[in-house]
């Protein structure tokens, strides 16, 4: 028996936050075992301000504050109703309004934390957002909290279903794996790539500075070539591994295809061409590669695919 699945979704007053629920809606409808909860956080009225310029009694406040929360409880009244006509179960929907919300990201973390969702998700903008060329303040904050959970980044103008999963030589792929499975293995006309862009040696095993004679360097090229090696066969096995589990769970094999391909660019940069010629909607990453810096919210690579890559998702797995 499937253990269910559970998404937090953080929404706004905005047209694009509805229809990146929408979205998310349409994309899990068929996903079994899970559930959606929508969030709205709305912070107070200054109302100290509010009695000095309007002069207002203190029972009339009371209404404005009672009409204010009503209007703002009006938001999570919209989100449900753009989510269930998308074809969403409304029995796998609950929401949470919480007034006196003065930082969203944080209320959601600390509900994530609390009631044990796996997934938090936004959309790339907000309402409150400048300009689209950014992305909003909230998701930035909460993609880049030490301890979030896997976030979903939406942009509802994308389409497509097409899934690259970006794999590593480190443990962190082996998680980005398994949620691939437990999230996306219901798209069964969705194409599967997982990538891996193979990085160079590092100095210590290349070390030509050392070279003296023709045996020298052959012992170099051949510590190369166990090192490539070794660091691609543990791509491959959770490769293997992952594709024989969504041929299992009804996803033609065909659709699934594996990448390897030598670093041209830098590993980012070679994500993302490969994103943006393949078509994908869906992109995951670990939240960081093999360089595990506590200093940091998340790695290099994930940061640079999280304010890039234009998809469907971005997923950020931890």
């Amino acid at each position: 028996m499937s253990v269910d699945k559970k998404l937090l979704f953080g929404v706004d007053d905005s047209d694009f936050s509805r229809q990146a629920l929408a979205a998310a809606g349409e994309l899990q409808k068929n996903s079994p075992n899970l559930k959606i909860t929508i969030f709205h956080g709305a912070g107070d009225p200054n109302f100290p301000f509010m009695t000095k310029m309007l002069k207002q009694i203190p029972d009339e406040l009371e209404k404005c504050h009672q009409l204010l929360s009503l209007e703002e409880k009006s938001i999570l009244k919209k989100a449900k109703e753009a989510l269930t006509e998308s074809g969403f179960d409304p029995k796998r929907v609950t929401t949470i309004f919480e007034q006196g919300c003065n930082d969203p990201s944080k209320s959601m973390m600390k509900l994530a934390g609390s009631q044990d969702f796996e997934t938090v998700a936004v959309a790339r903008w907000g309402a409150r957002s400048v300009s689209r060329q950014f992305i909003g303040s909230v998701t930035c904050r909460l993609a880049n909290m030490a301890d979030t959970p896997a976030v979903w980044i939406m942009d509802p103008r994308i389409r497509s279903h097409d899934v690259l999963v970006t794999l590593v030589a480190a443990p962190v792929s082996r998680r980005v794996m398994e949620y691939t499975l437990r999230y996306f293995a219901h798209l069964k006309e969705s194409r599967f790539t997982f990538f891996h862009v193979i990085p160079p040696p590092p100095p210590q095993i290349l070390d030509y500075g050392h070279i003296r004679n023709k045996e020298d360097f052959e012992e170099r090229q051949e510590k190369t070539r166990r090192w490539l090696e070794e660091k691609t066969d543990e791509v491959t096995q959770i490769a293997d591994a992952g594709r024989q589990r969504l041929i299992k769970a009804g996803i033609p094999e065909q659709n699934i295809t594996l990448k390897l391909k030598p670093q041209e660019q830098g590993i980012a940069r070679d994500i993302l061409k490969e994103h943006e010629t393949g078509n994908y909607g869906i992109i995951l990453i670990g939240r960081k590669g093999s360089k595990n810096i506590r200093e940091f919210g998340f790695g290099s690579k994930a940061s640079k695919l999280f304010y890039t890559a234009r998809t469907l998702i971005t997923c950020i797995i931890k």
